[in-house]
């Protein structure tokens, strides 16, 4: 497993080049005026493994097929993934965050996107443009400073090497095949695993037979998690991931029994430590089934439950995600698992009767077509907010914290009262 996922021995230092790639920019639904908090995946540049003879050498002809060669292999074709040192293993990962205002230096060159890569500079000088280093997904982070303007990176090789374009899509009946329940529902649970997304669907046995997201506090987050954080994993459940943000995996990193199970993801653009991750995932004797871009609906049923899990209809990874509802038939109650979706982008019928609903992307403020689906008459109706207390996501002046006002307010809205 990559160093970056190592609680202890995470990497203290920071590239002095680094490619770079939007991970996350937040707020989701910003005023013309306010300050942006970007989150960048990042490599270091100078690493040898790029060059002539490396694991990554991006100067390769024959890069593309070298990559989908070892990840045919990974999942279960043809194909080297087994000779030599493994690359993504090796490839010295960071995150990095700054925030910005409008009219500061570099606001406006910084990515809105998940496509582009980015060549920048990094020194210890102090400037006008610090930004947190972080060496470890668990890590405390390590002061830097941008002086010079973004360049371009070679895109199409790091997207190779850091991308699913050589992952095989999953078929509809190898998906449906690993979604079929154990046994019927009867409970959905929402960790505390701060902030973060983790939820399971436990079985009438009282044991998690679907996990919805296995995420944590993690980087400037990570004080929010609780120390130790565990999953059952005796059924075997099926790992649904919303997307690929790392608050929705981020507890399963090290998680020997998480690891070597069926996980189902959909296909978004990713980078660095997703790619490090699926291959620790598949190399932990792990599936990964991927939910092709404008895949049909996955319906499928047990005794007493109906399953739908779609892809949302927007774009980037909060809003092309896995949405699931599920409905009891006795009942006609449903619960729903948003991911970071917002409302308008769902593609599913609002359900009539909603037992349960975990509110998109922790509390953010999804905008205003995002009206959240109505509560219902019943006397029994929950609204989980799954985030850390004392987050911090987002801009730093002011703080913003999850949940923030707008979606406490748009959700009192439409019924439910929060007292």
């Amino acid at each position: 497993m990559n160093r970056f996922f190592d609680r202890n021995e995470y990497r203290r230092d920071f590239p002095r080049r680094a490619f770079v790639r939007l991970d996350d920019i937040e707020p989701i639904a910003p005023g013309p005026e306010d300050e942006l908090t970007f989150v960048l995946d990042a490599i270091d540049a100078d690493w040898e493994g790029f060059g002539e003879g490396g694991p990554f050498d991006l100067s390769d002809p024959n890069l593309e097929h070298r990559i989908a060669r070892y990840w045919r292999s990974r999942f279960g074709g043809d194909g080297d993934g087994e000779e030599g040192p493994d690359g993504y293993e090796e490839v010295p990962i960071y995150q990095l965050e700054l925030s910005l205002s409008p009219g500061q230096k570099f606001f406006d060159l910084m990515p809105r996107n998940e496509e582009l890569w980015l060549s920048i500079e990094l020194s210890d000088i102090a400037s006008e443009t610090p930004i947190n280093v972080y060496g470890g997904l668990f890590g405390e982070p390590v002061r830097a400073y941008l002086h010079s303007a973004p360049s371009t990176a070679p895109s199409g090789p790091l997207s190779t090497v850091f991308g699913m374009t050589t992952w095989p899509d999953a078929s509809q009946a190898d998906l449906i095949a690993a979604l079929q329940p154990q046994c019927d529902l009867e409970a959905l649970v929402c960790f505390d695993i701060g902030q973060g997304s983790a939820s399971a669907l436990v079985c009438q046995c009282g044991v998690p037979i679907y996990y919805f997201d296995t995420g944590c506090g993690s980087k400037r987050n990570a004080p929010t998690a609780p120390a130790s954080i565990d999953f059952c994993t005796c059924f075997a459940p099926t790992v649904i991931l919303s997307h690929w943000d790392t608050d929705h995996w981020a507890a399963a990193a090290g998680h020997a029994g998480l690891m070597a199970q069926t996980w189902v993801v959909p296909r978004q653009t990713i980078s660095t430590s997703h790619t490090s991750f699926a291959n620790s995932i598949l190399k932990a004797g792990g599936n990964i089934l991927i939910v092709a871009n404008g895949a049909a609906a996955l319906t499928w049923s047990s005794r007493h439950q109906d399953y739908d899990l779609q892809r949302a209809t927007g774009t980037g990874r909060n809003g092309s995600g896995l949405v699931l509802i599920v409905t009891d038939r006795p009942s006609k109650r449903s619960w729903v698992l948003t991911g970071d979706a917002g409302y308008d982008l769902i593609a599913q019928t609002a359900p009539t009767d909603i037992a349960a609903m975990i509110v998109p992307h922790h509390g953010a403020d999804m905008g205003s077509r995002s009206i959240p689906f109505r509560r219902s008459t019943n006397s029994y109706a929950r609204l989980f907010y799954s985030f850390g207390p004392g987050n911090g996501h987002g801009p730093k002046t002011p703080p913003v914290r999850h949940p923030v006002t707008a979606a406490v307010s748009a959700h009192q809205s439409q019924g439910w009262n929060h007292r």
